[in-house]
């Protein structure tokens, strides 16, 4: 039980994308942030077969700013702008850039007496970049080139100088569940967790809770309230769980580890090292469009980082870390080195930057495959049975993070009950010491 409880607070330290197939589904089309608009007359777009998306030619390339023009002998559309003609043959796996021929792994096509073409390849052929946004379905047309890495970096650097901020958390968890007759029986779970951070020296408060259906609307049920520290000598955790009335009772853990106050160091070199590593590691920046959230202008990127990072980061800690002086320690190094053995694939997410600000407001992401590899990679440390495992293939952890008050956060102080508090380790201790109760 200690070592259960401890792997899953090392796992919440470190866890903090045919035409008649695809008819029903609703592509949007945005240039340069401004949405398409569609009617019965002009067409909709439709992704094909080839799951390549096919949009109305005269719709889109006026909105783009071209003019438009249809050889009938040929069956071909024609788009002019900036001096470039691309002709777009019906029923042709290429189109003509200048006359230049450029292969196609999708043909364009008449439908319902409208032409649509392949809308990455003729946009691609003016100069102008397309990206999909597959969380919104969204084809993000952008005539002049976007640097989102540059984007992404300039964030970033920025979030260097947050000493503290709140975090305004919803997650929607999901996963099918086995019951006792064998069957899978779907489960959902809706939280909202609010966080506020102080970076120096790291102390976080932590409030979750569970939205429960009623008879009228969904109300908000306490859960869980958390305060963590970390320092010199280790990692404090004051967790208040609720019972049925609501109120708290406190339980505190402490884990005496030095070493691990490494990991969240403020100073200047542990800042150089993060920088290189996170730009090492960056898979991909996308530019997905501007968007406007309660009169902010904001900048909608996709961010995908390497899991090769987190391999860097266990073998680099694992090796800085001194011999194991204590149980606890021999166990963060197992599980440090356990880590490094992990297939975590690539993490995407969503990231929205204030255009005004430069800094990061808001981030969308999935940590179910995240938590599900962790796990999977820690089956014999956990103990956990191979249906439970089977059943966690089908997590999801759909999270939309806030942040809020940057270098503003209220500060607050751990209260007396939750200081007071029993440690989890005694507690553990003395019910393994307990003879067990005569039937």
């Amino acid at each position: 039980m200690k070592r259960f409880v401890f792997v899953l607070s090392l796992i919440l330290l470190l866890a903090l994308s045919s035409v008649t197939a695809f008819a029903d589904e609703v592509v949007i089309i945005n240039i340069d942030s401004d949405k398409v608009e569609f009617t019965e007359v002009l067409g909709f777009p439709f992704i094909d077969e080839n799951n390549r998306t096919q949009v109305p030619f005269r719709a889109v390339l006026q909105k783009f700013g071209a003019e438009v023009d249809w050889d009938n002998e040929t069956r071909t559309a024609i788009a002019t702008k900036d001096g470039i003609v691309v002709k777009v043959p019906i029923g042709e796996s290429y189109i003509l850039k200048n006359d230049e021929k450029i292969d196609v792994d999708t043909a364009s096509r008449i439908v319902n007496d409208r032409t649509y073409l392949p809308i990455r390849a003729v946009i691609e052929a003016f100069g102008s970049d397309v990206e999909w946004d597959g969380a919104l379905k969204t084809v993000v047309v952008t005539t002049e080139p976007v640097d989102a890495k540059a984007l992404y970096f300039a964030a970033n650097e920025k979030s260097y100088d947050w000493k503290n901020y709140d975090i305004n958390a919803k997650i929607h968890m999901s996963m099918d569940v086995p019951d006792d007759a064998g069957s899978v029986q779907p489960f959902s779970m809706d939280m909202n967790m609010y966080m506020s951070m102080f970076m120096e020296p790291f102390k976080a408060k932590i409030t979750a809770s569970m939205l429960v259906p009623s008879m009228e609307e969904e109300v908000l049920v306490p859960m869980v309230k958390m305060y963590m520290t970390i320092d010199e000598e280790g990692i404090k955790q004051y967790i208040g769980m609720a019972d049925e009335t609501g109120e708290l009772e406190w339980i505190k853990q402490t884990t005496a580890m030095g070493m691990l106050s490494d990991l969240m160091k403020y100073d200047e070199e542990t800042i150089a090292k993060n920088k290189e590593m996170i730009e090492e590691h960056t898979e991909d920046v996308k530019y997905f469009g501007k968007y406007v959230e309660d009169g902010k202008t904001l900048l909608r990127l996709e961010y995908t980082l390497s899991g090769e990072i987190y391999k860097d980061i266990f073998a680099e800690t694992s090796e800085l870390m001194p011999e194991p002086a204590t149980e606890e320690e021999k166990l963060a190094v197992e599980m440090l080195e356990g880590f490094a053995d992990i297939e975590l694939g690539d993490l995407s997410y969503i990231v929205y930057i204030d255009e005004a600000t430069g800094e990061m407001v808001k981030m969308e992401m999935d940590l179910g495959g995240m938590v599900v590899s962790m796990l999977q990679g820690m089956t014999e440390a956990l103990g956990v049975p191979a249906e439970e495992l089977e059943a966690l293939k089908s997590l999801k952890a759909l999270m939309t993070m806030e942040i809020l008050n940057i270098n503003s956060a209220e500060k607050f102080e751990i209260p007396e009950e939750a200081l007071n508090a029993p440690d989890m380790s005694q507690l553990l201790e003395q019910l393994e010491t307990e003879p067990e109760e005569e039937l």
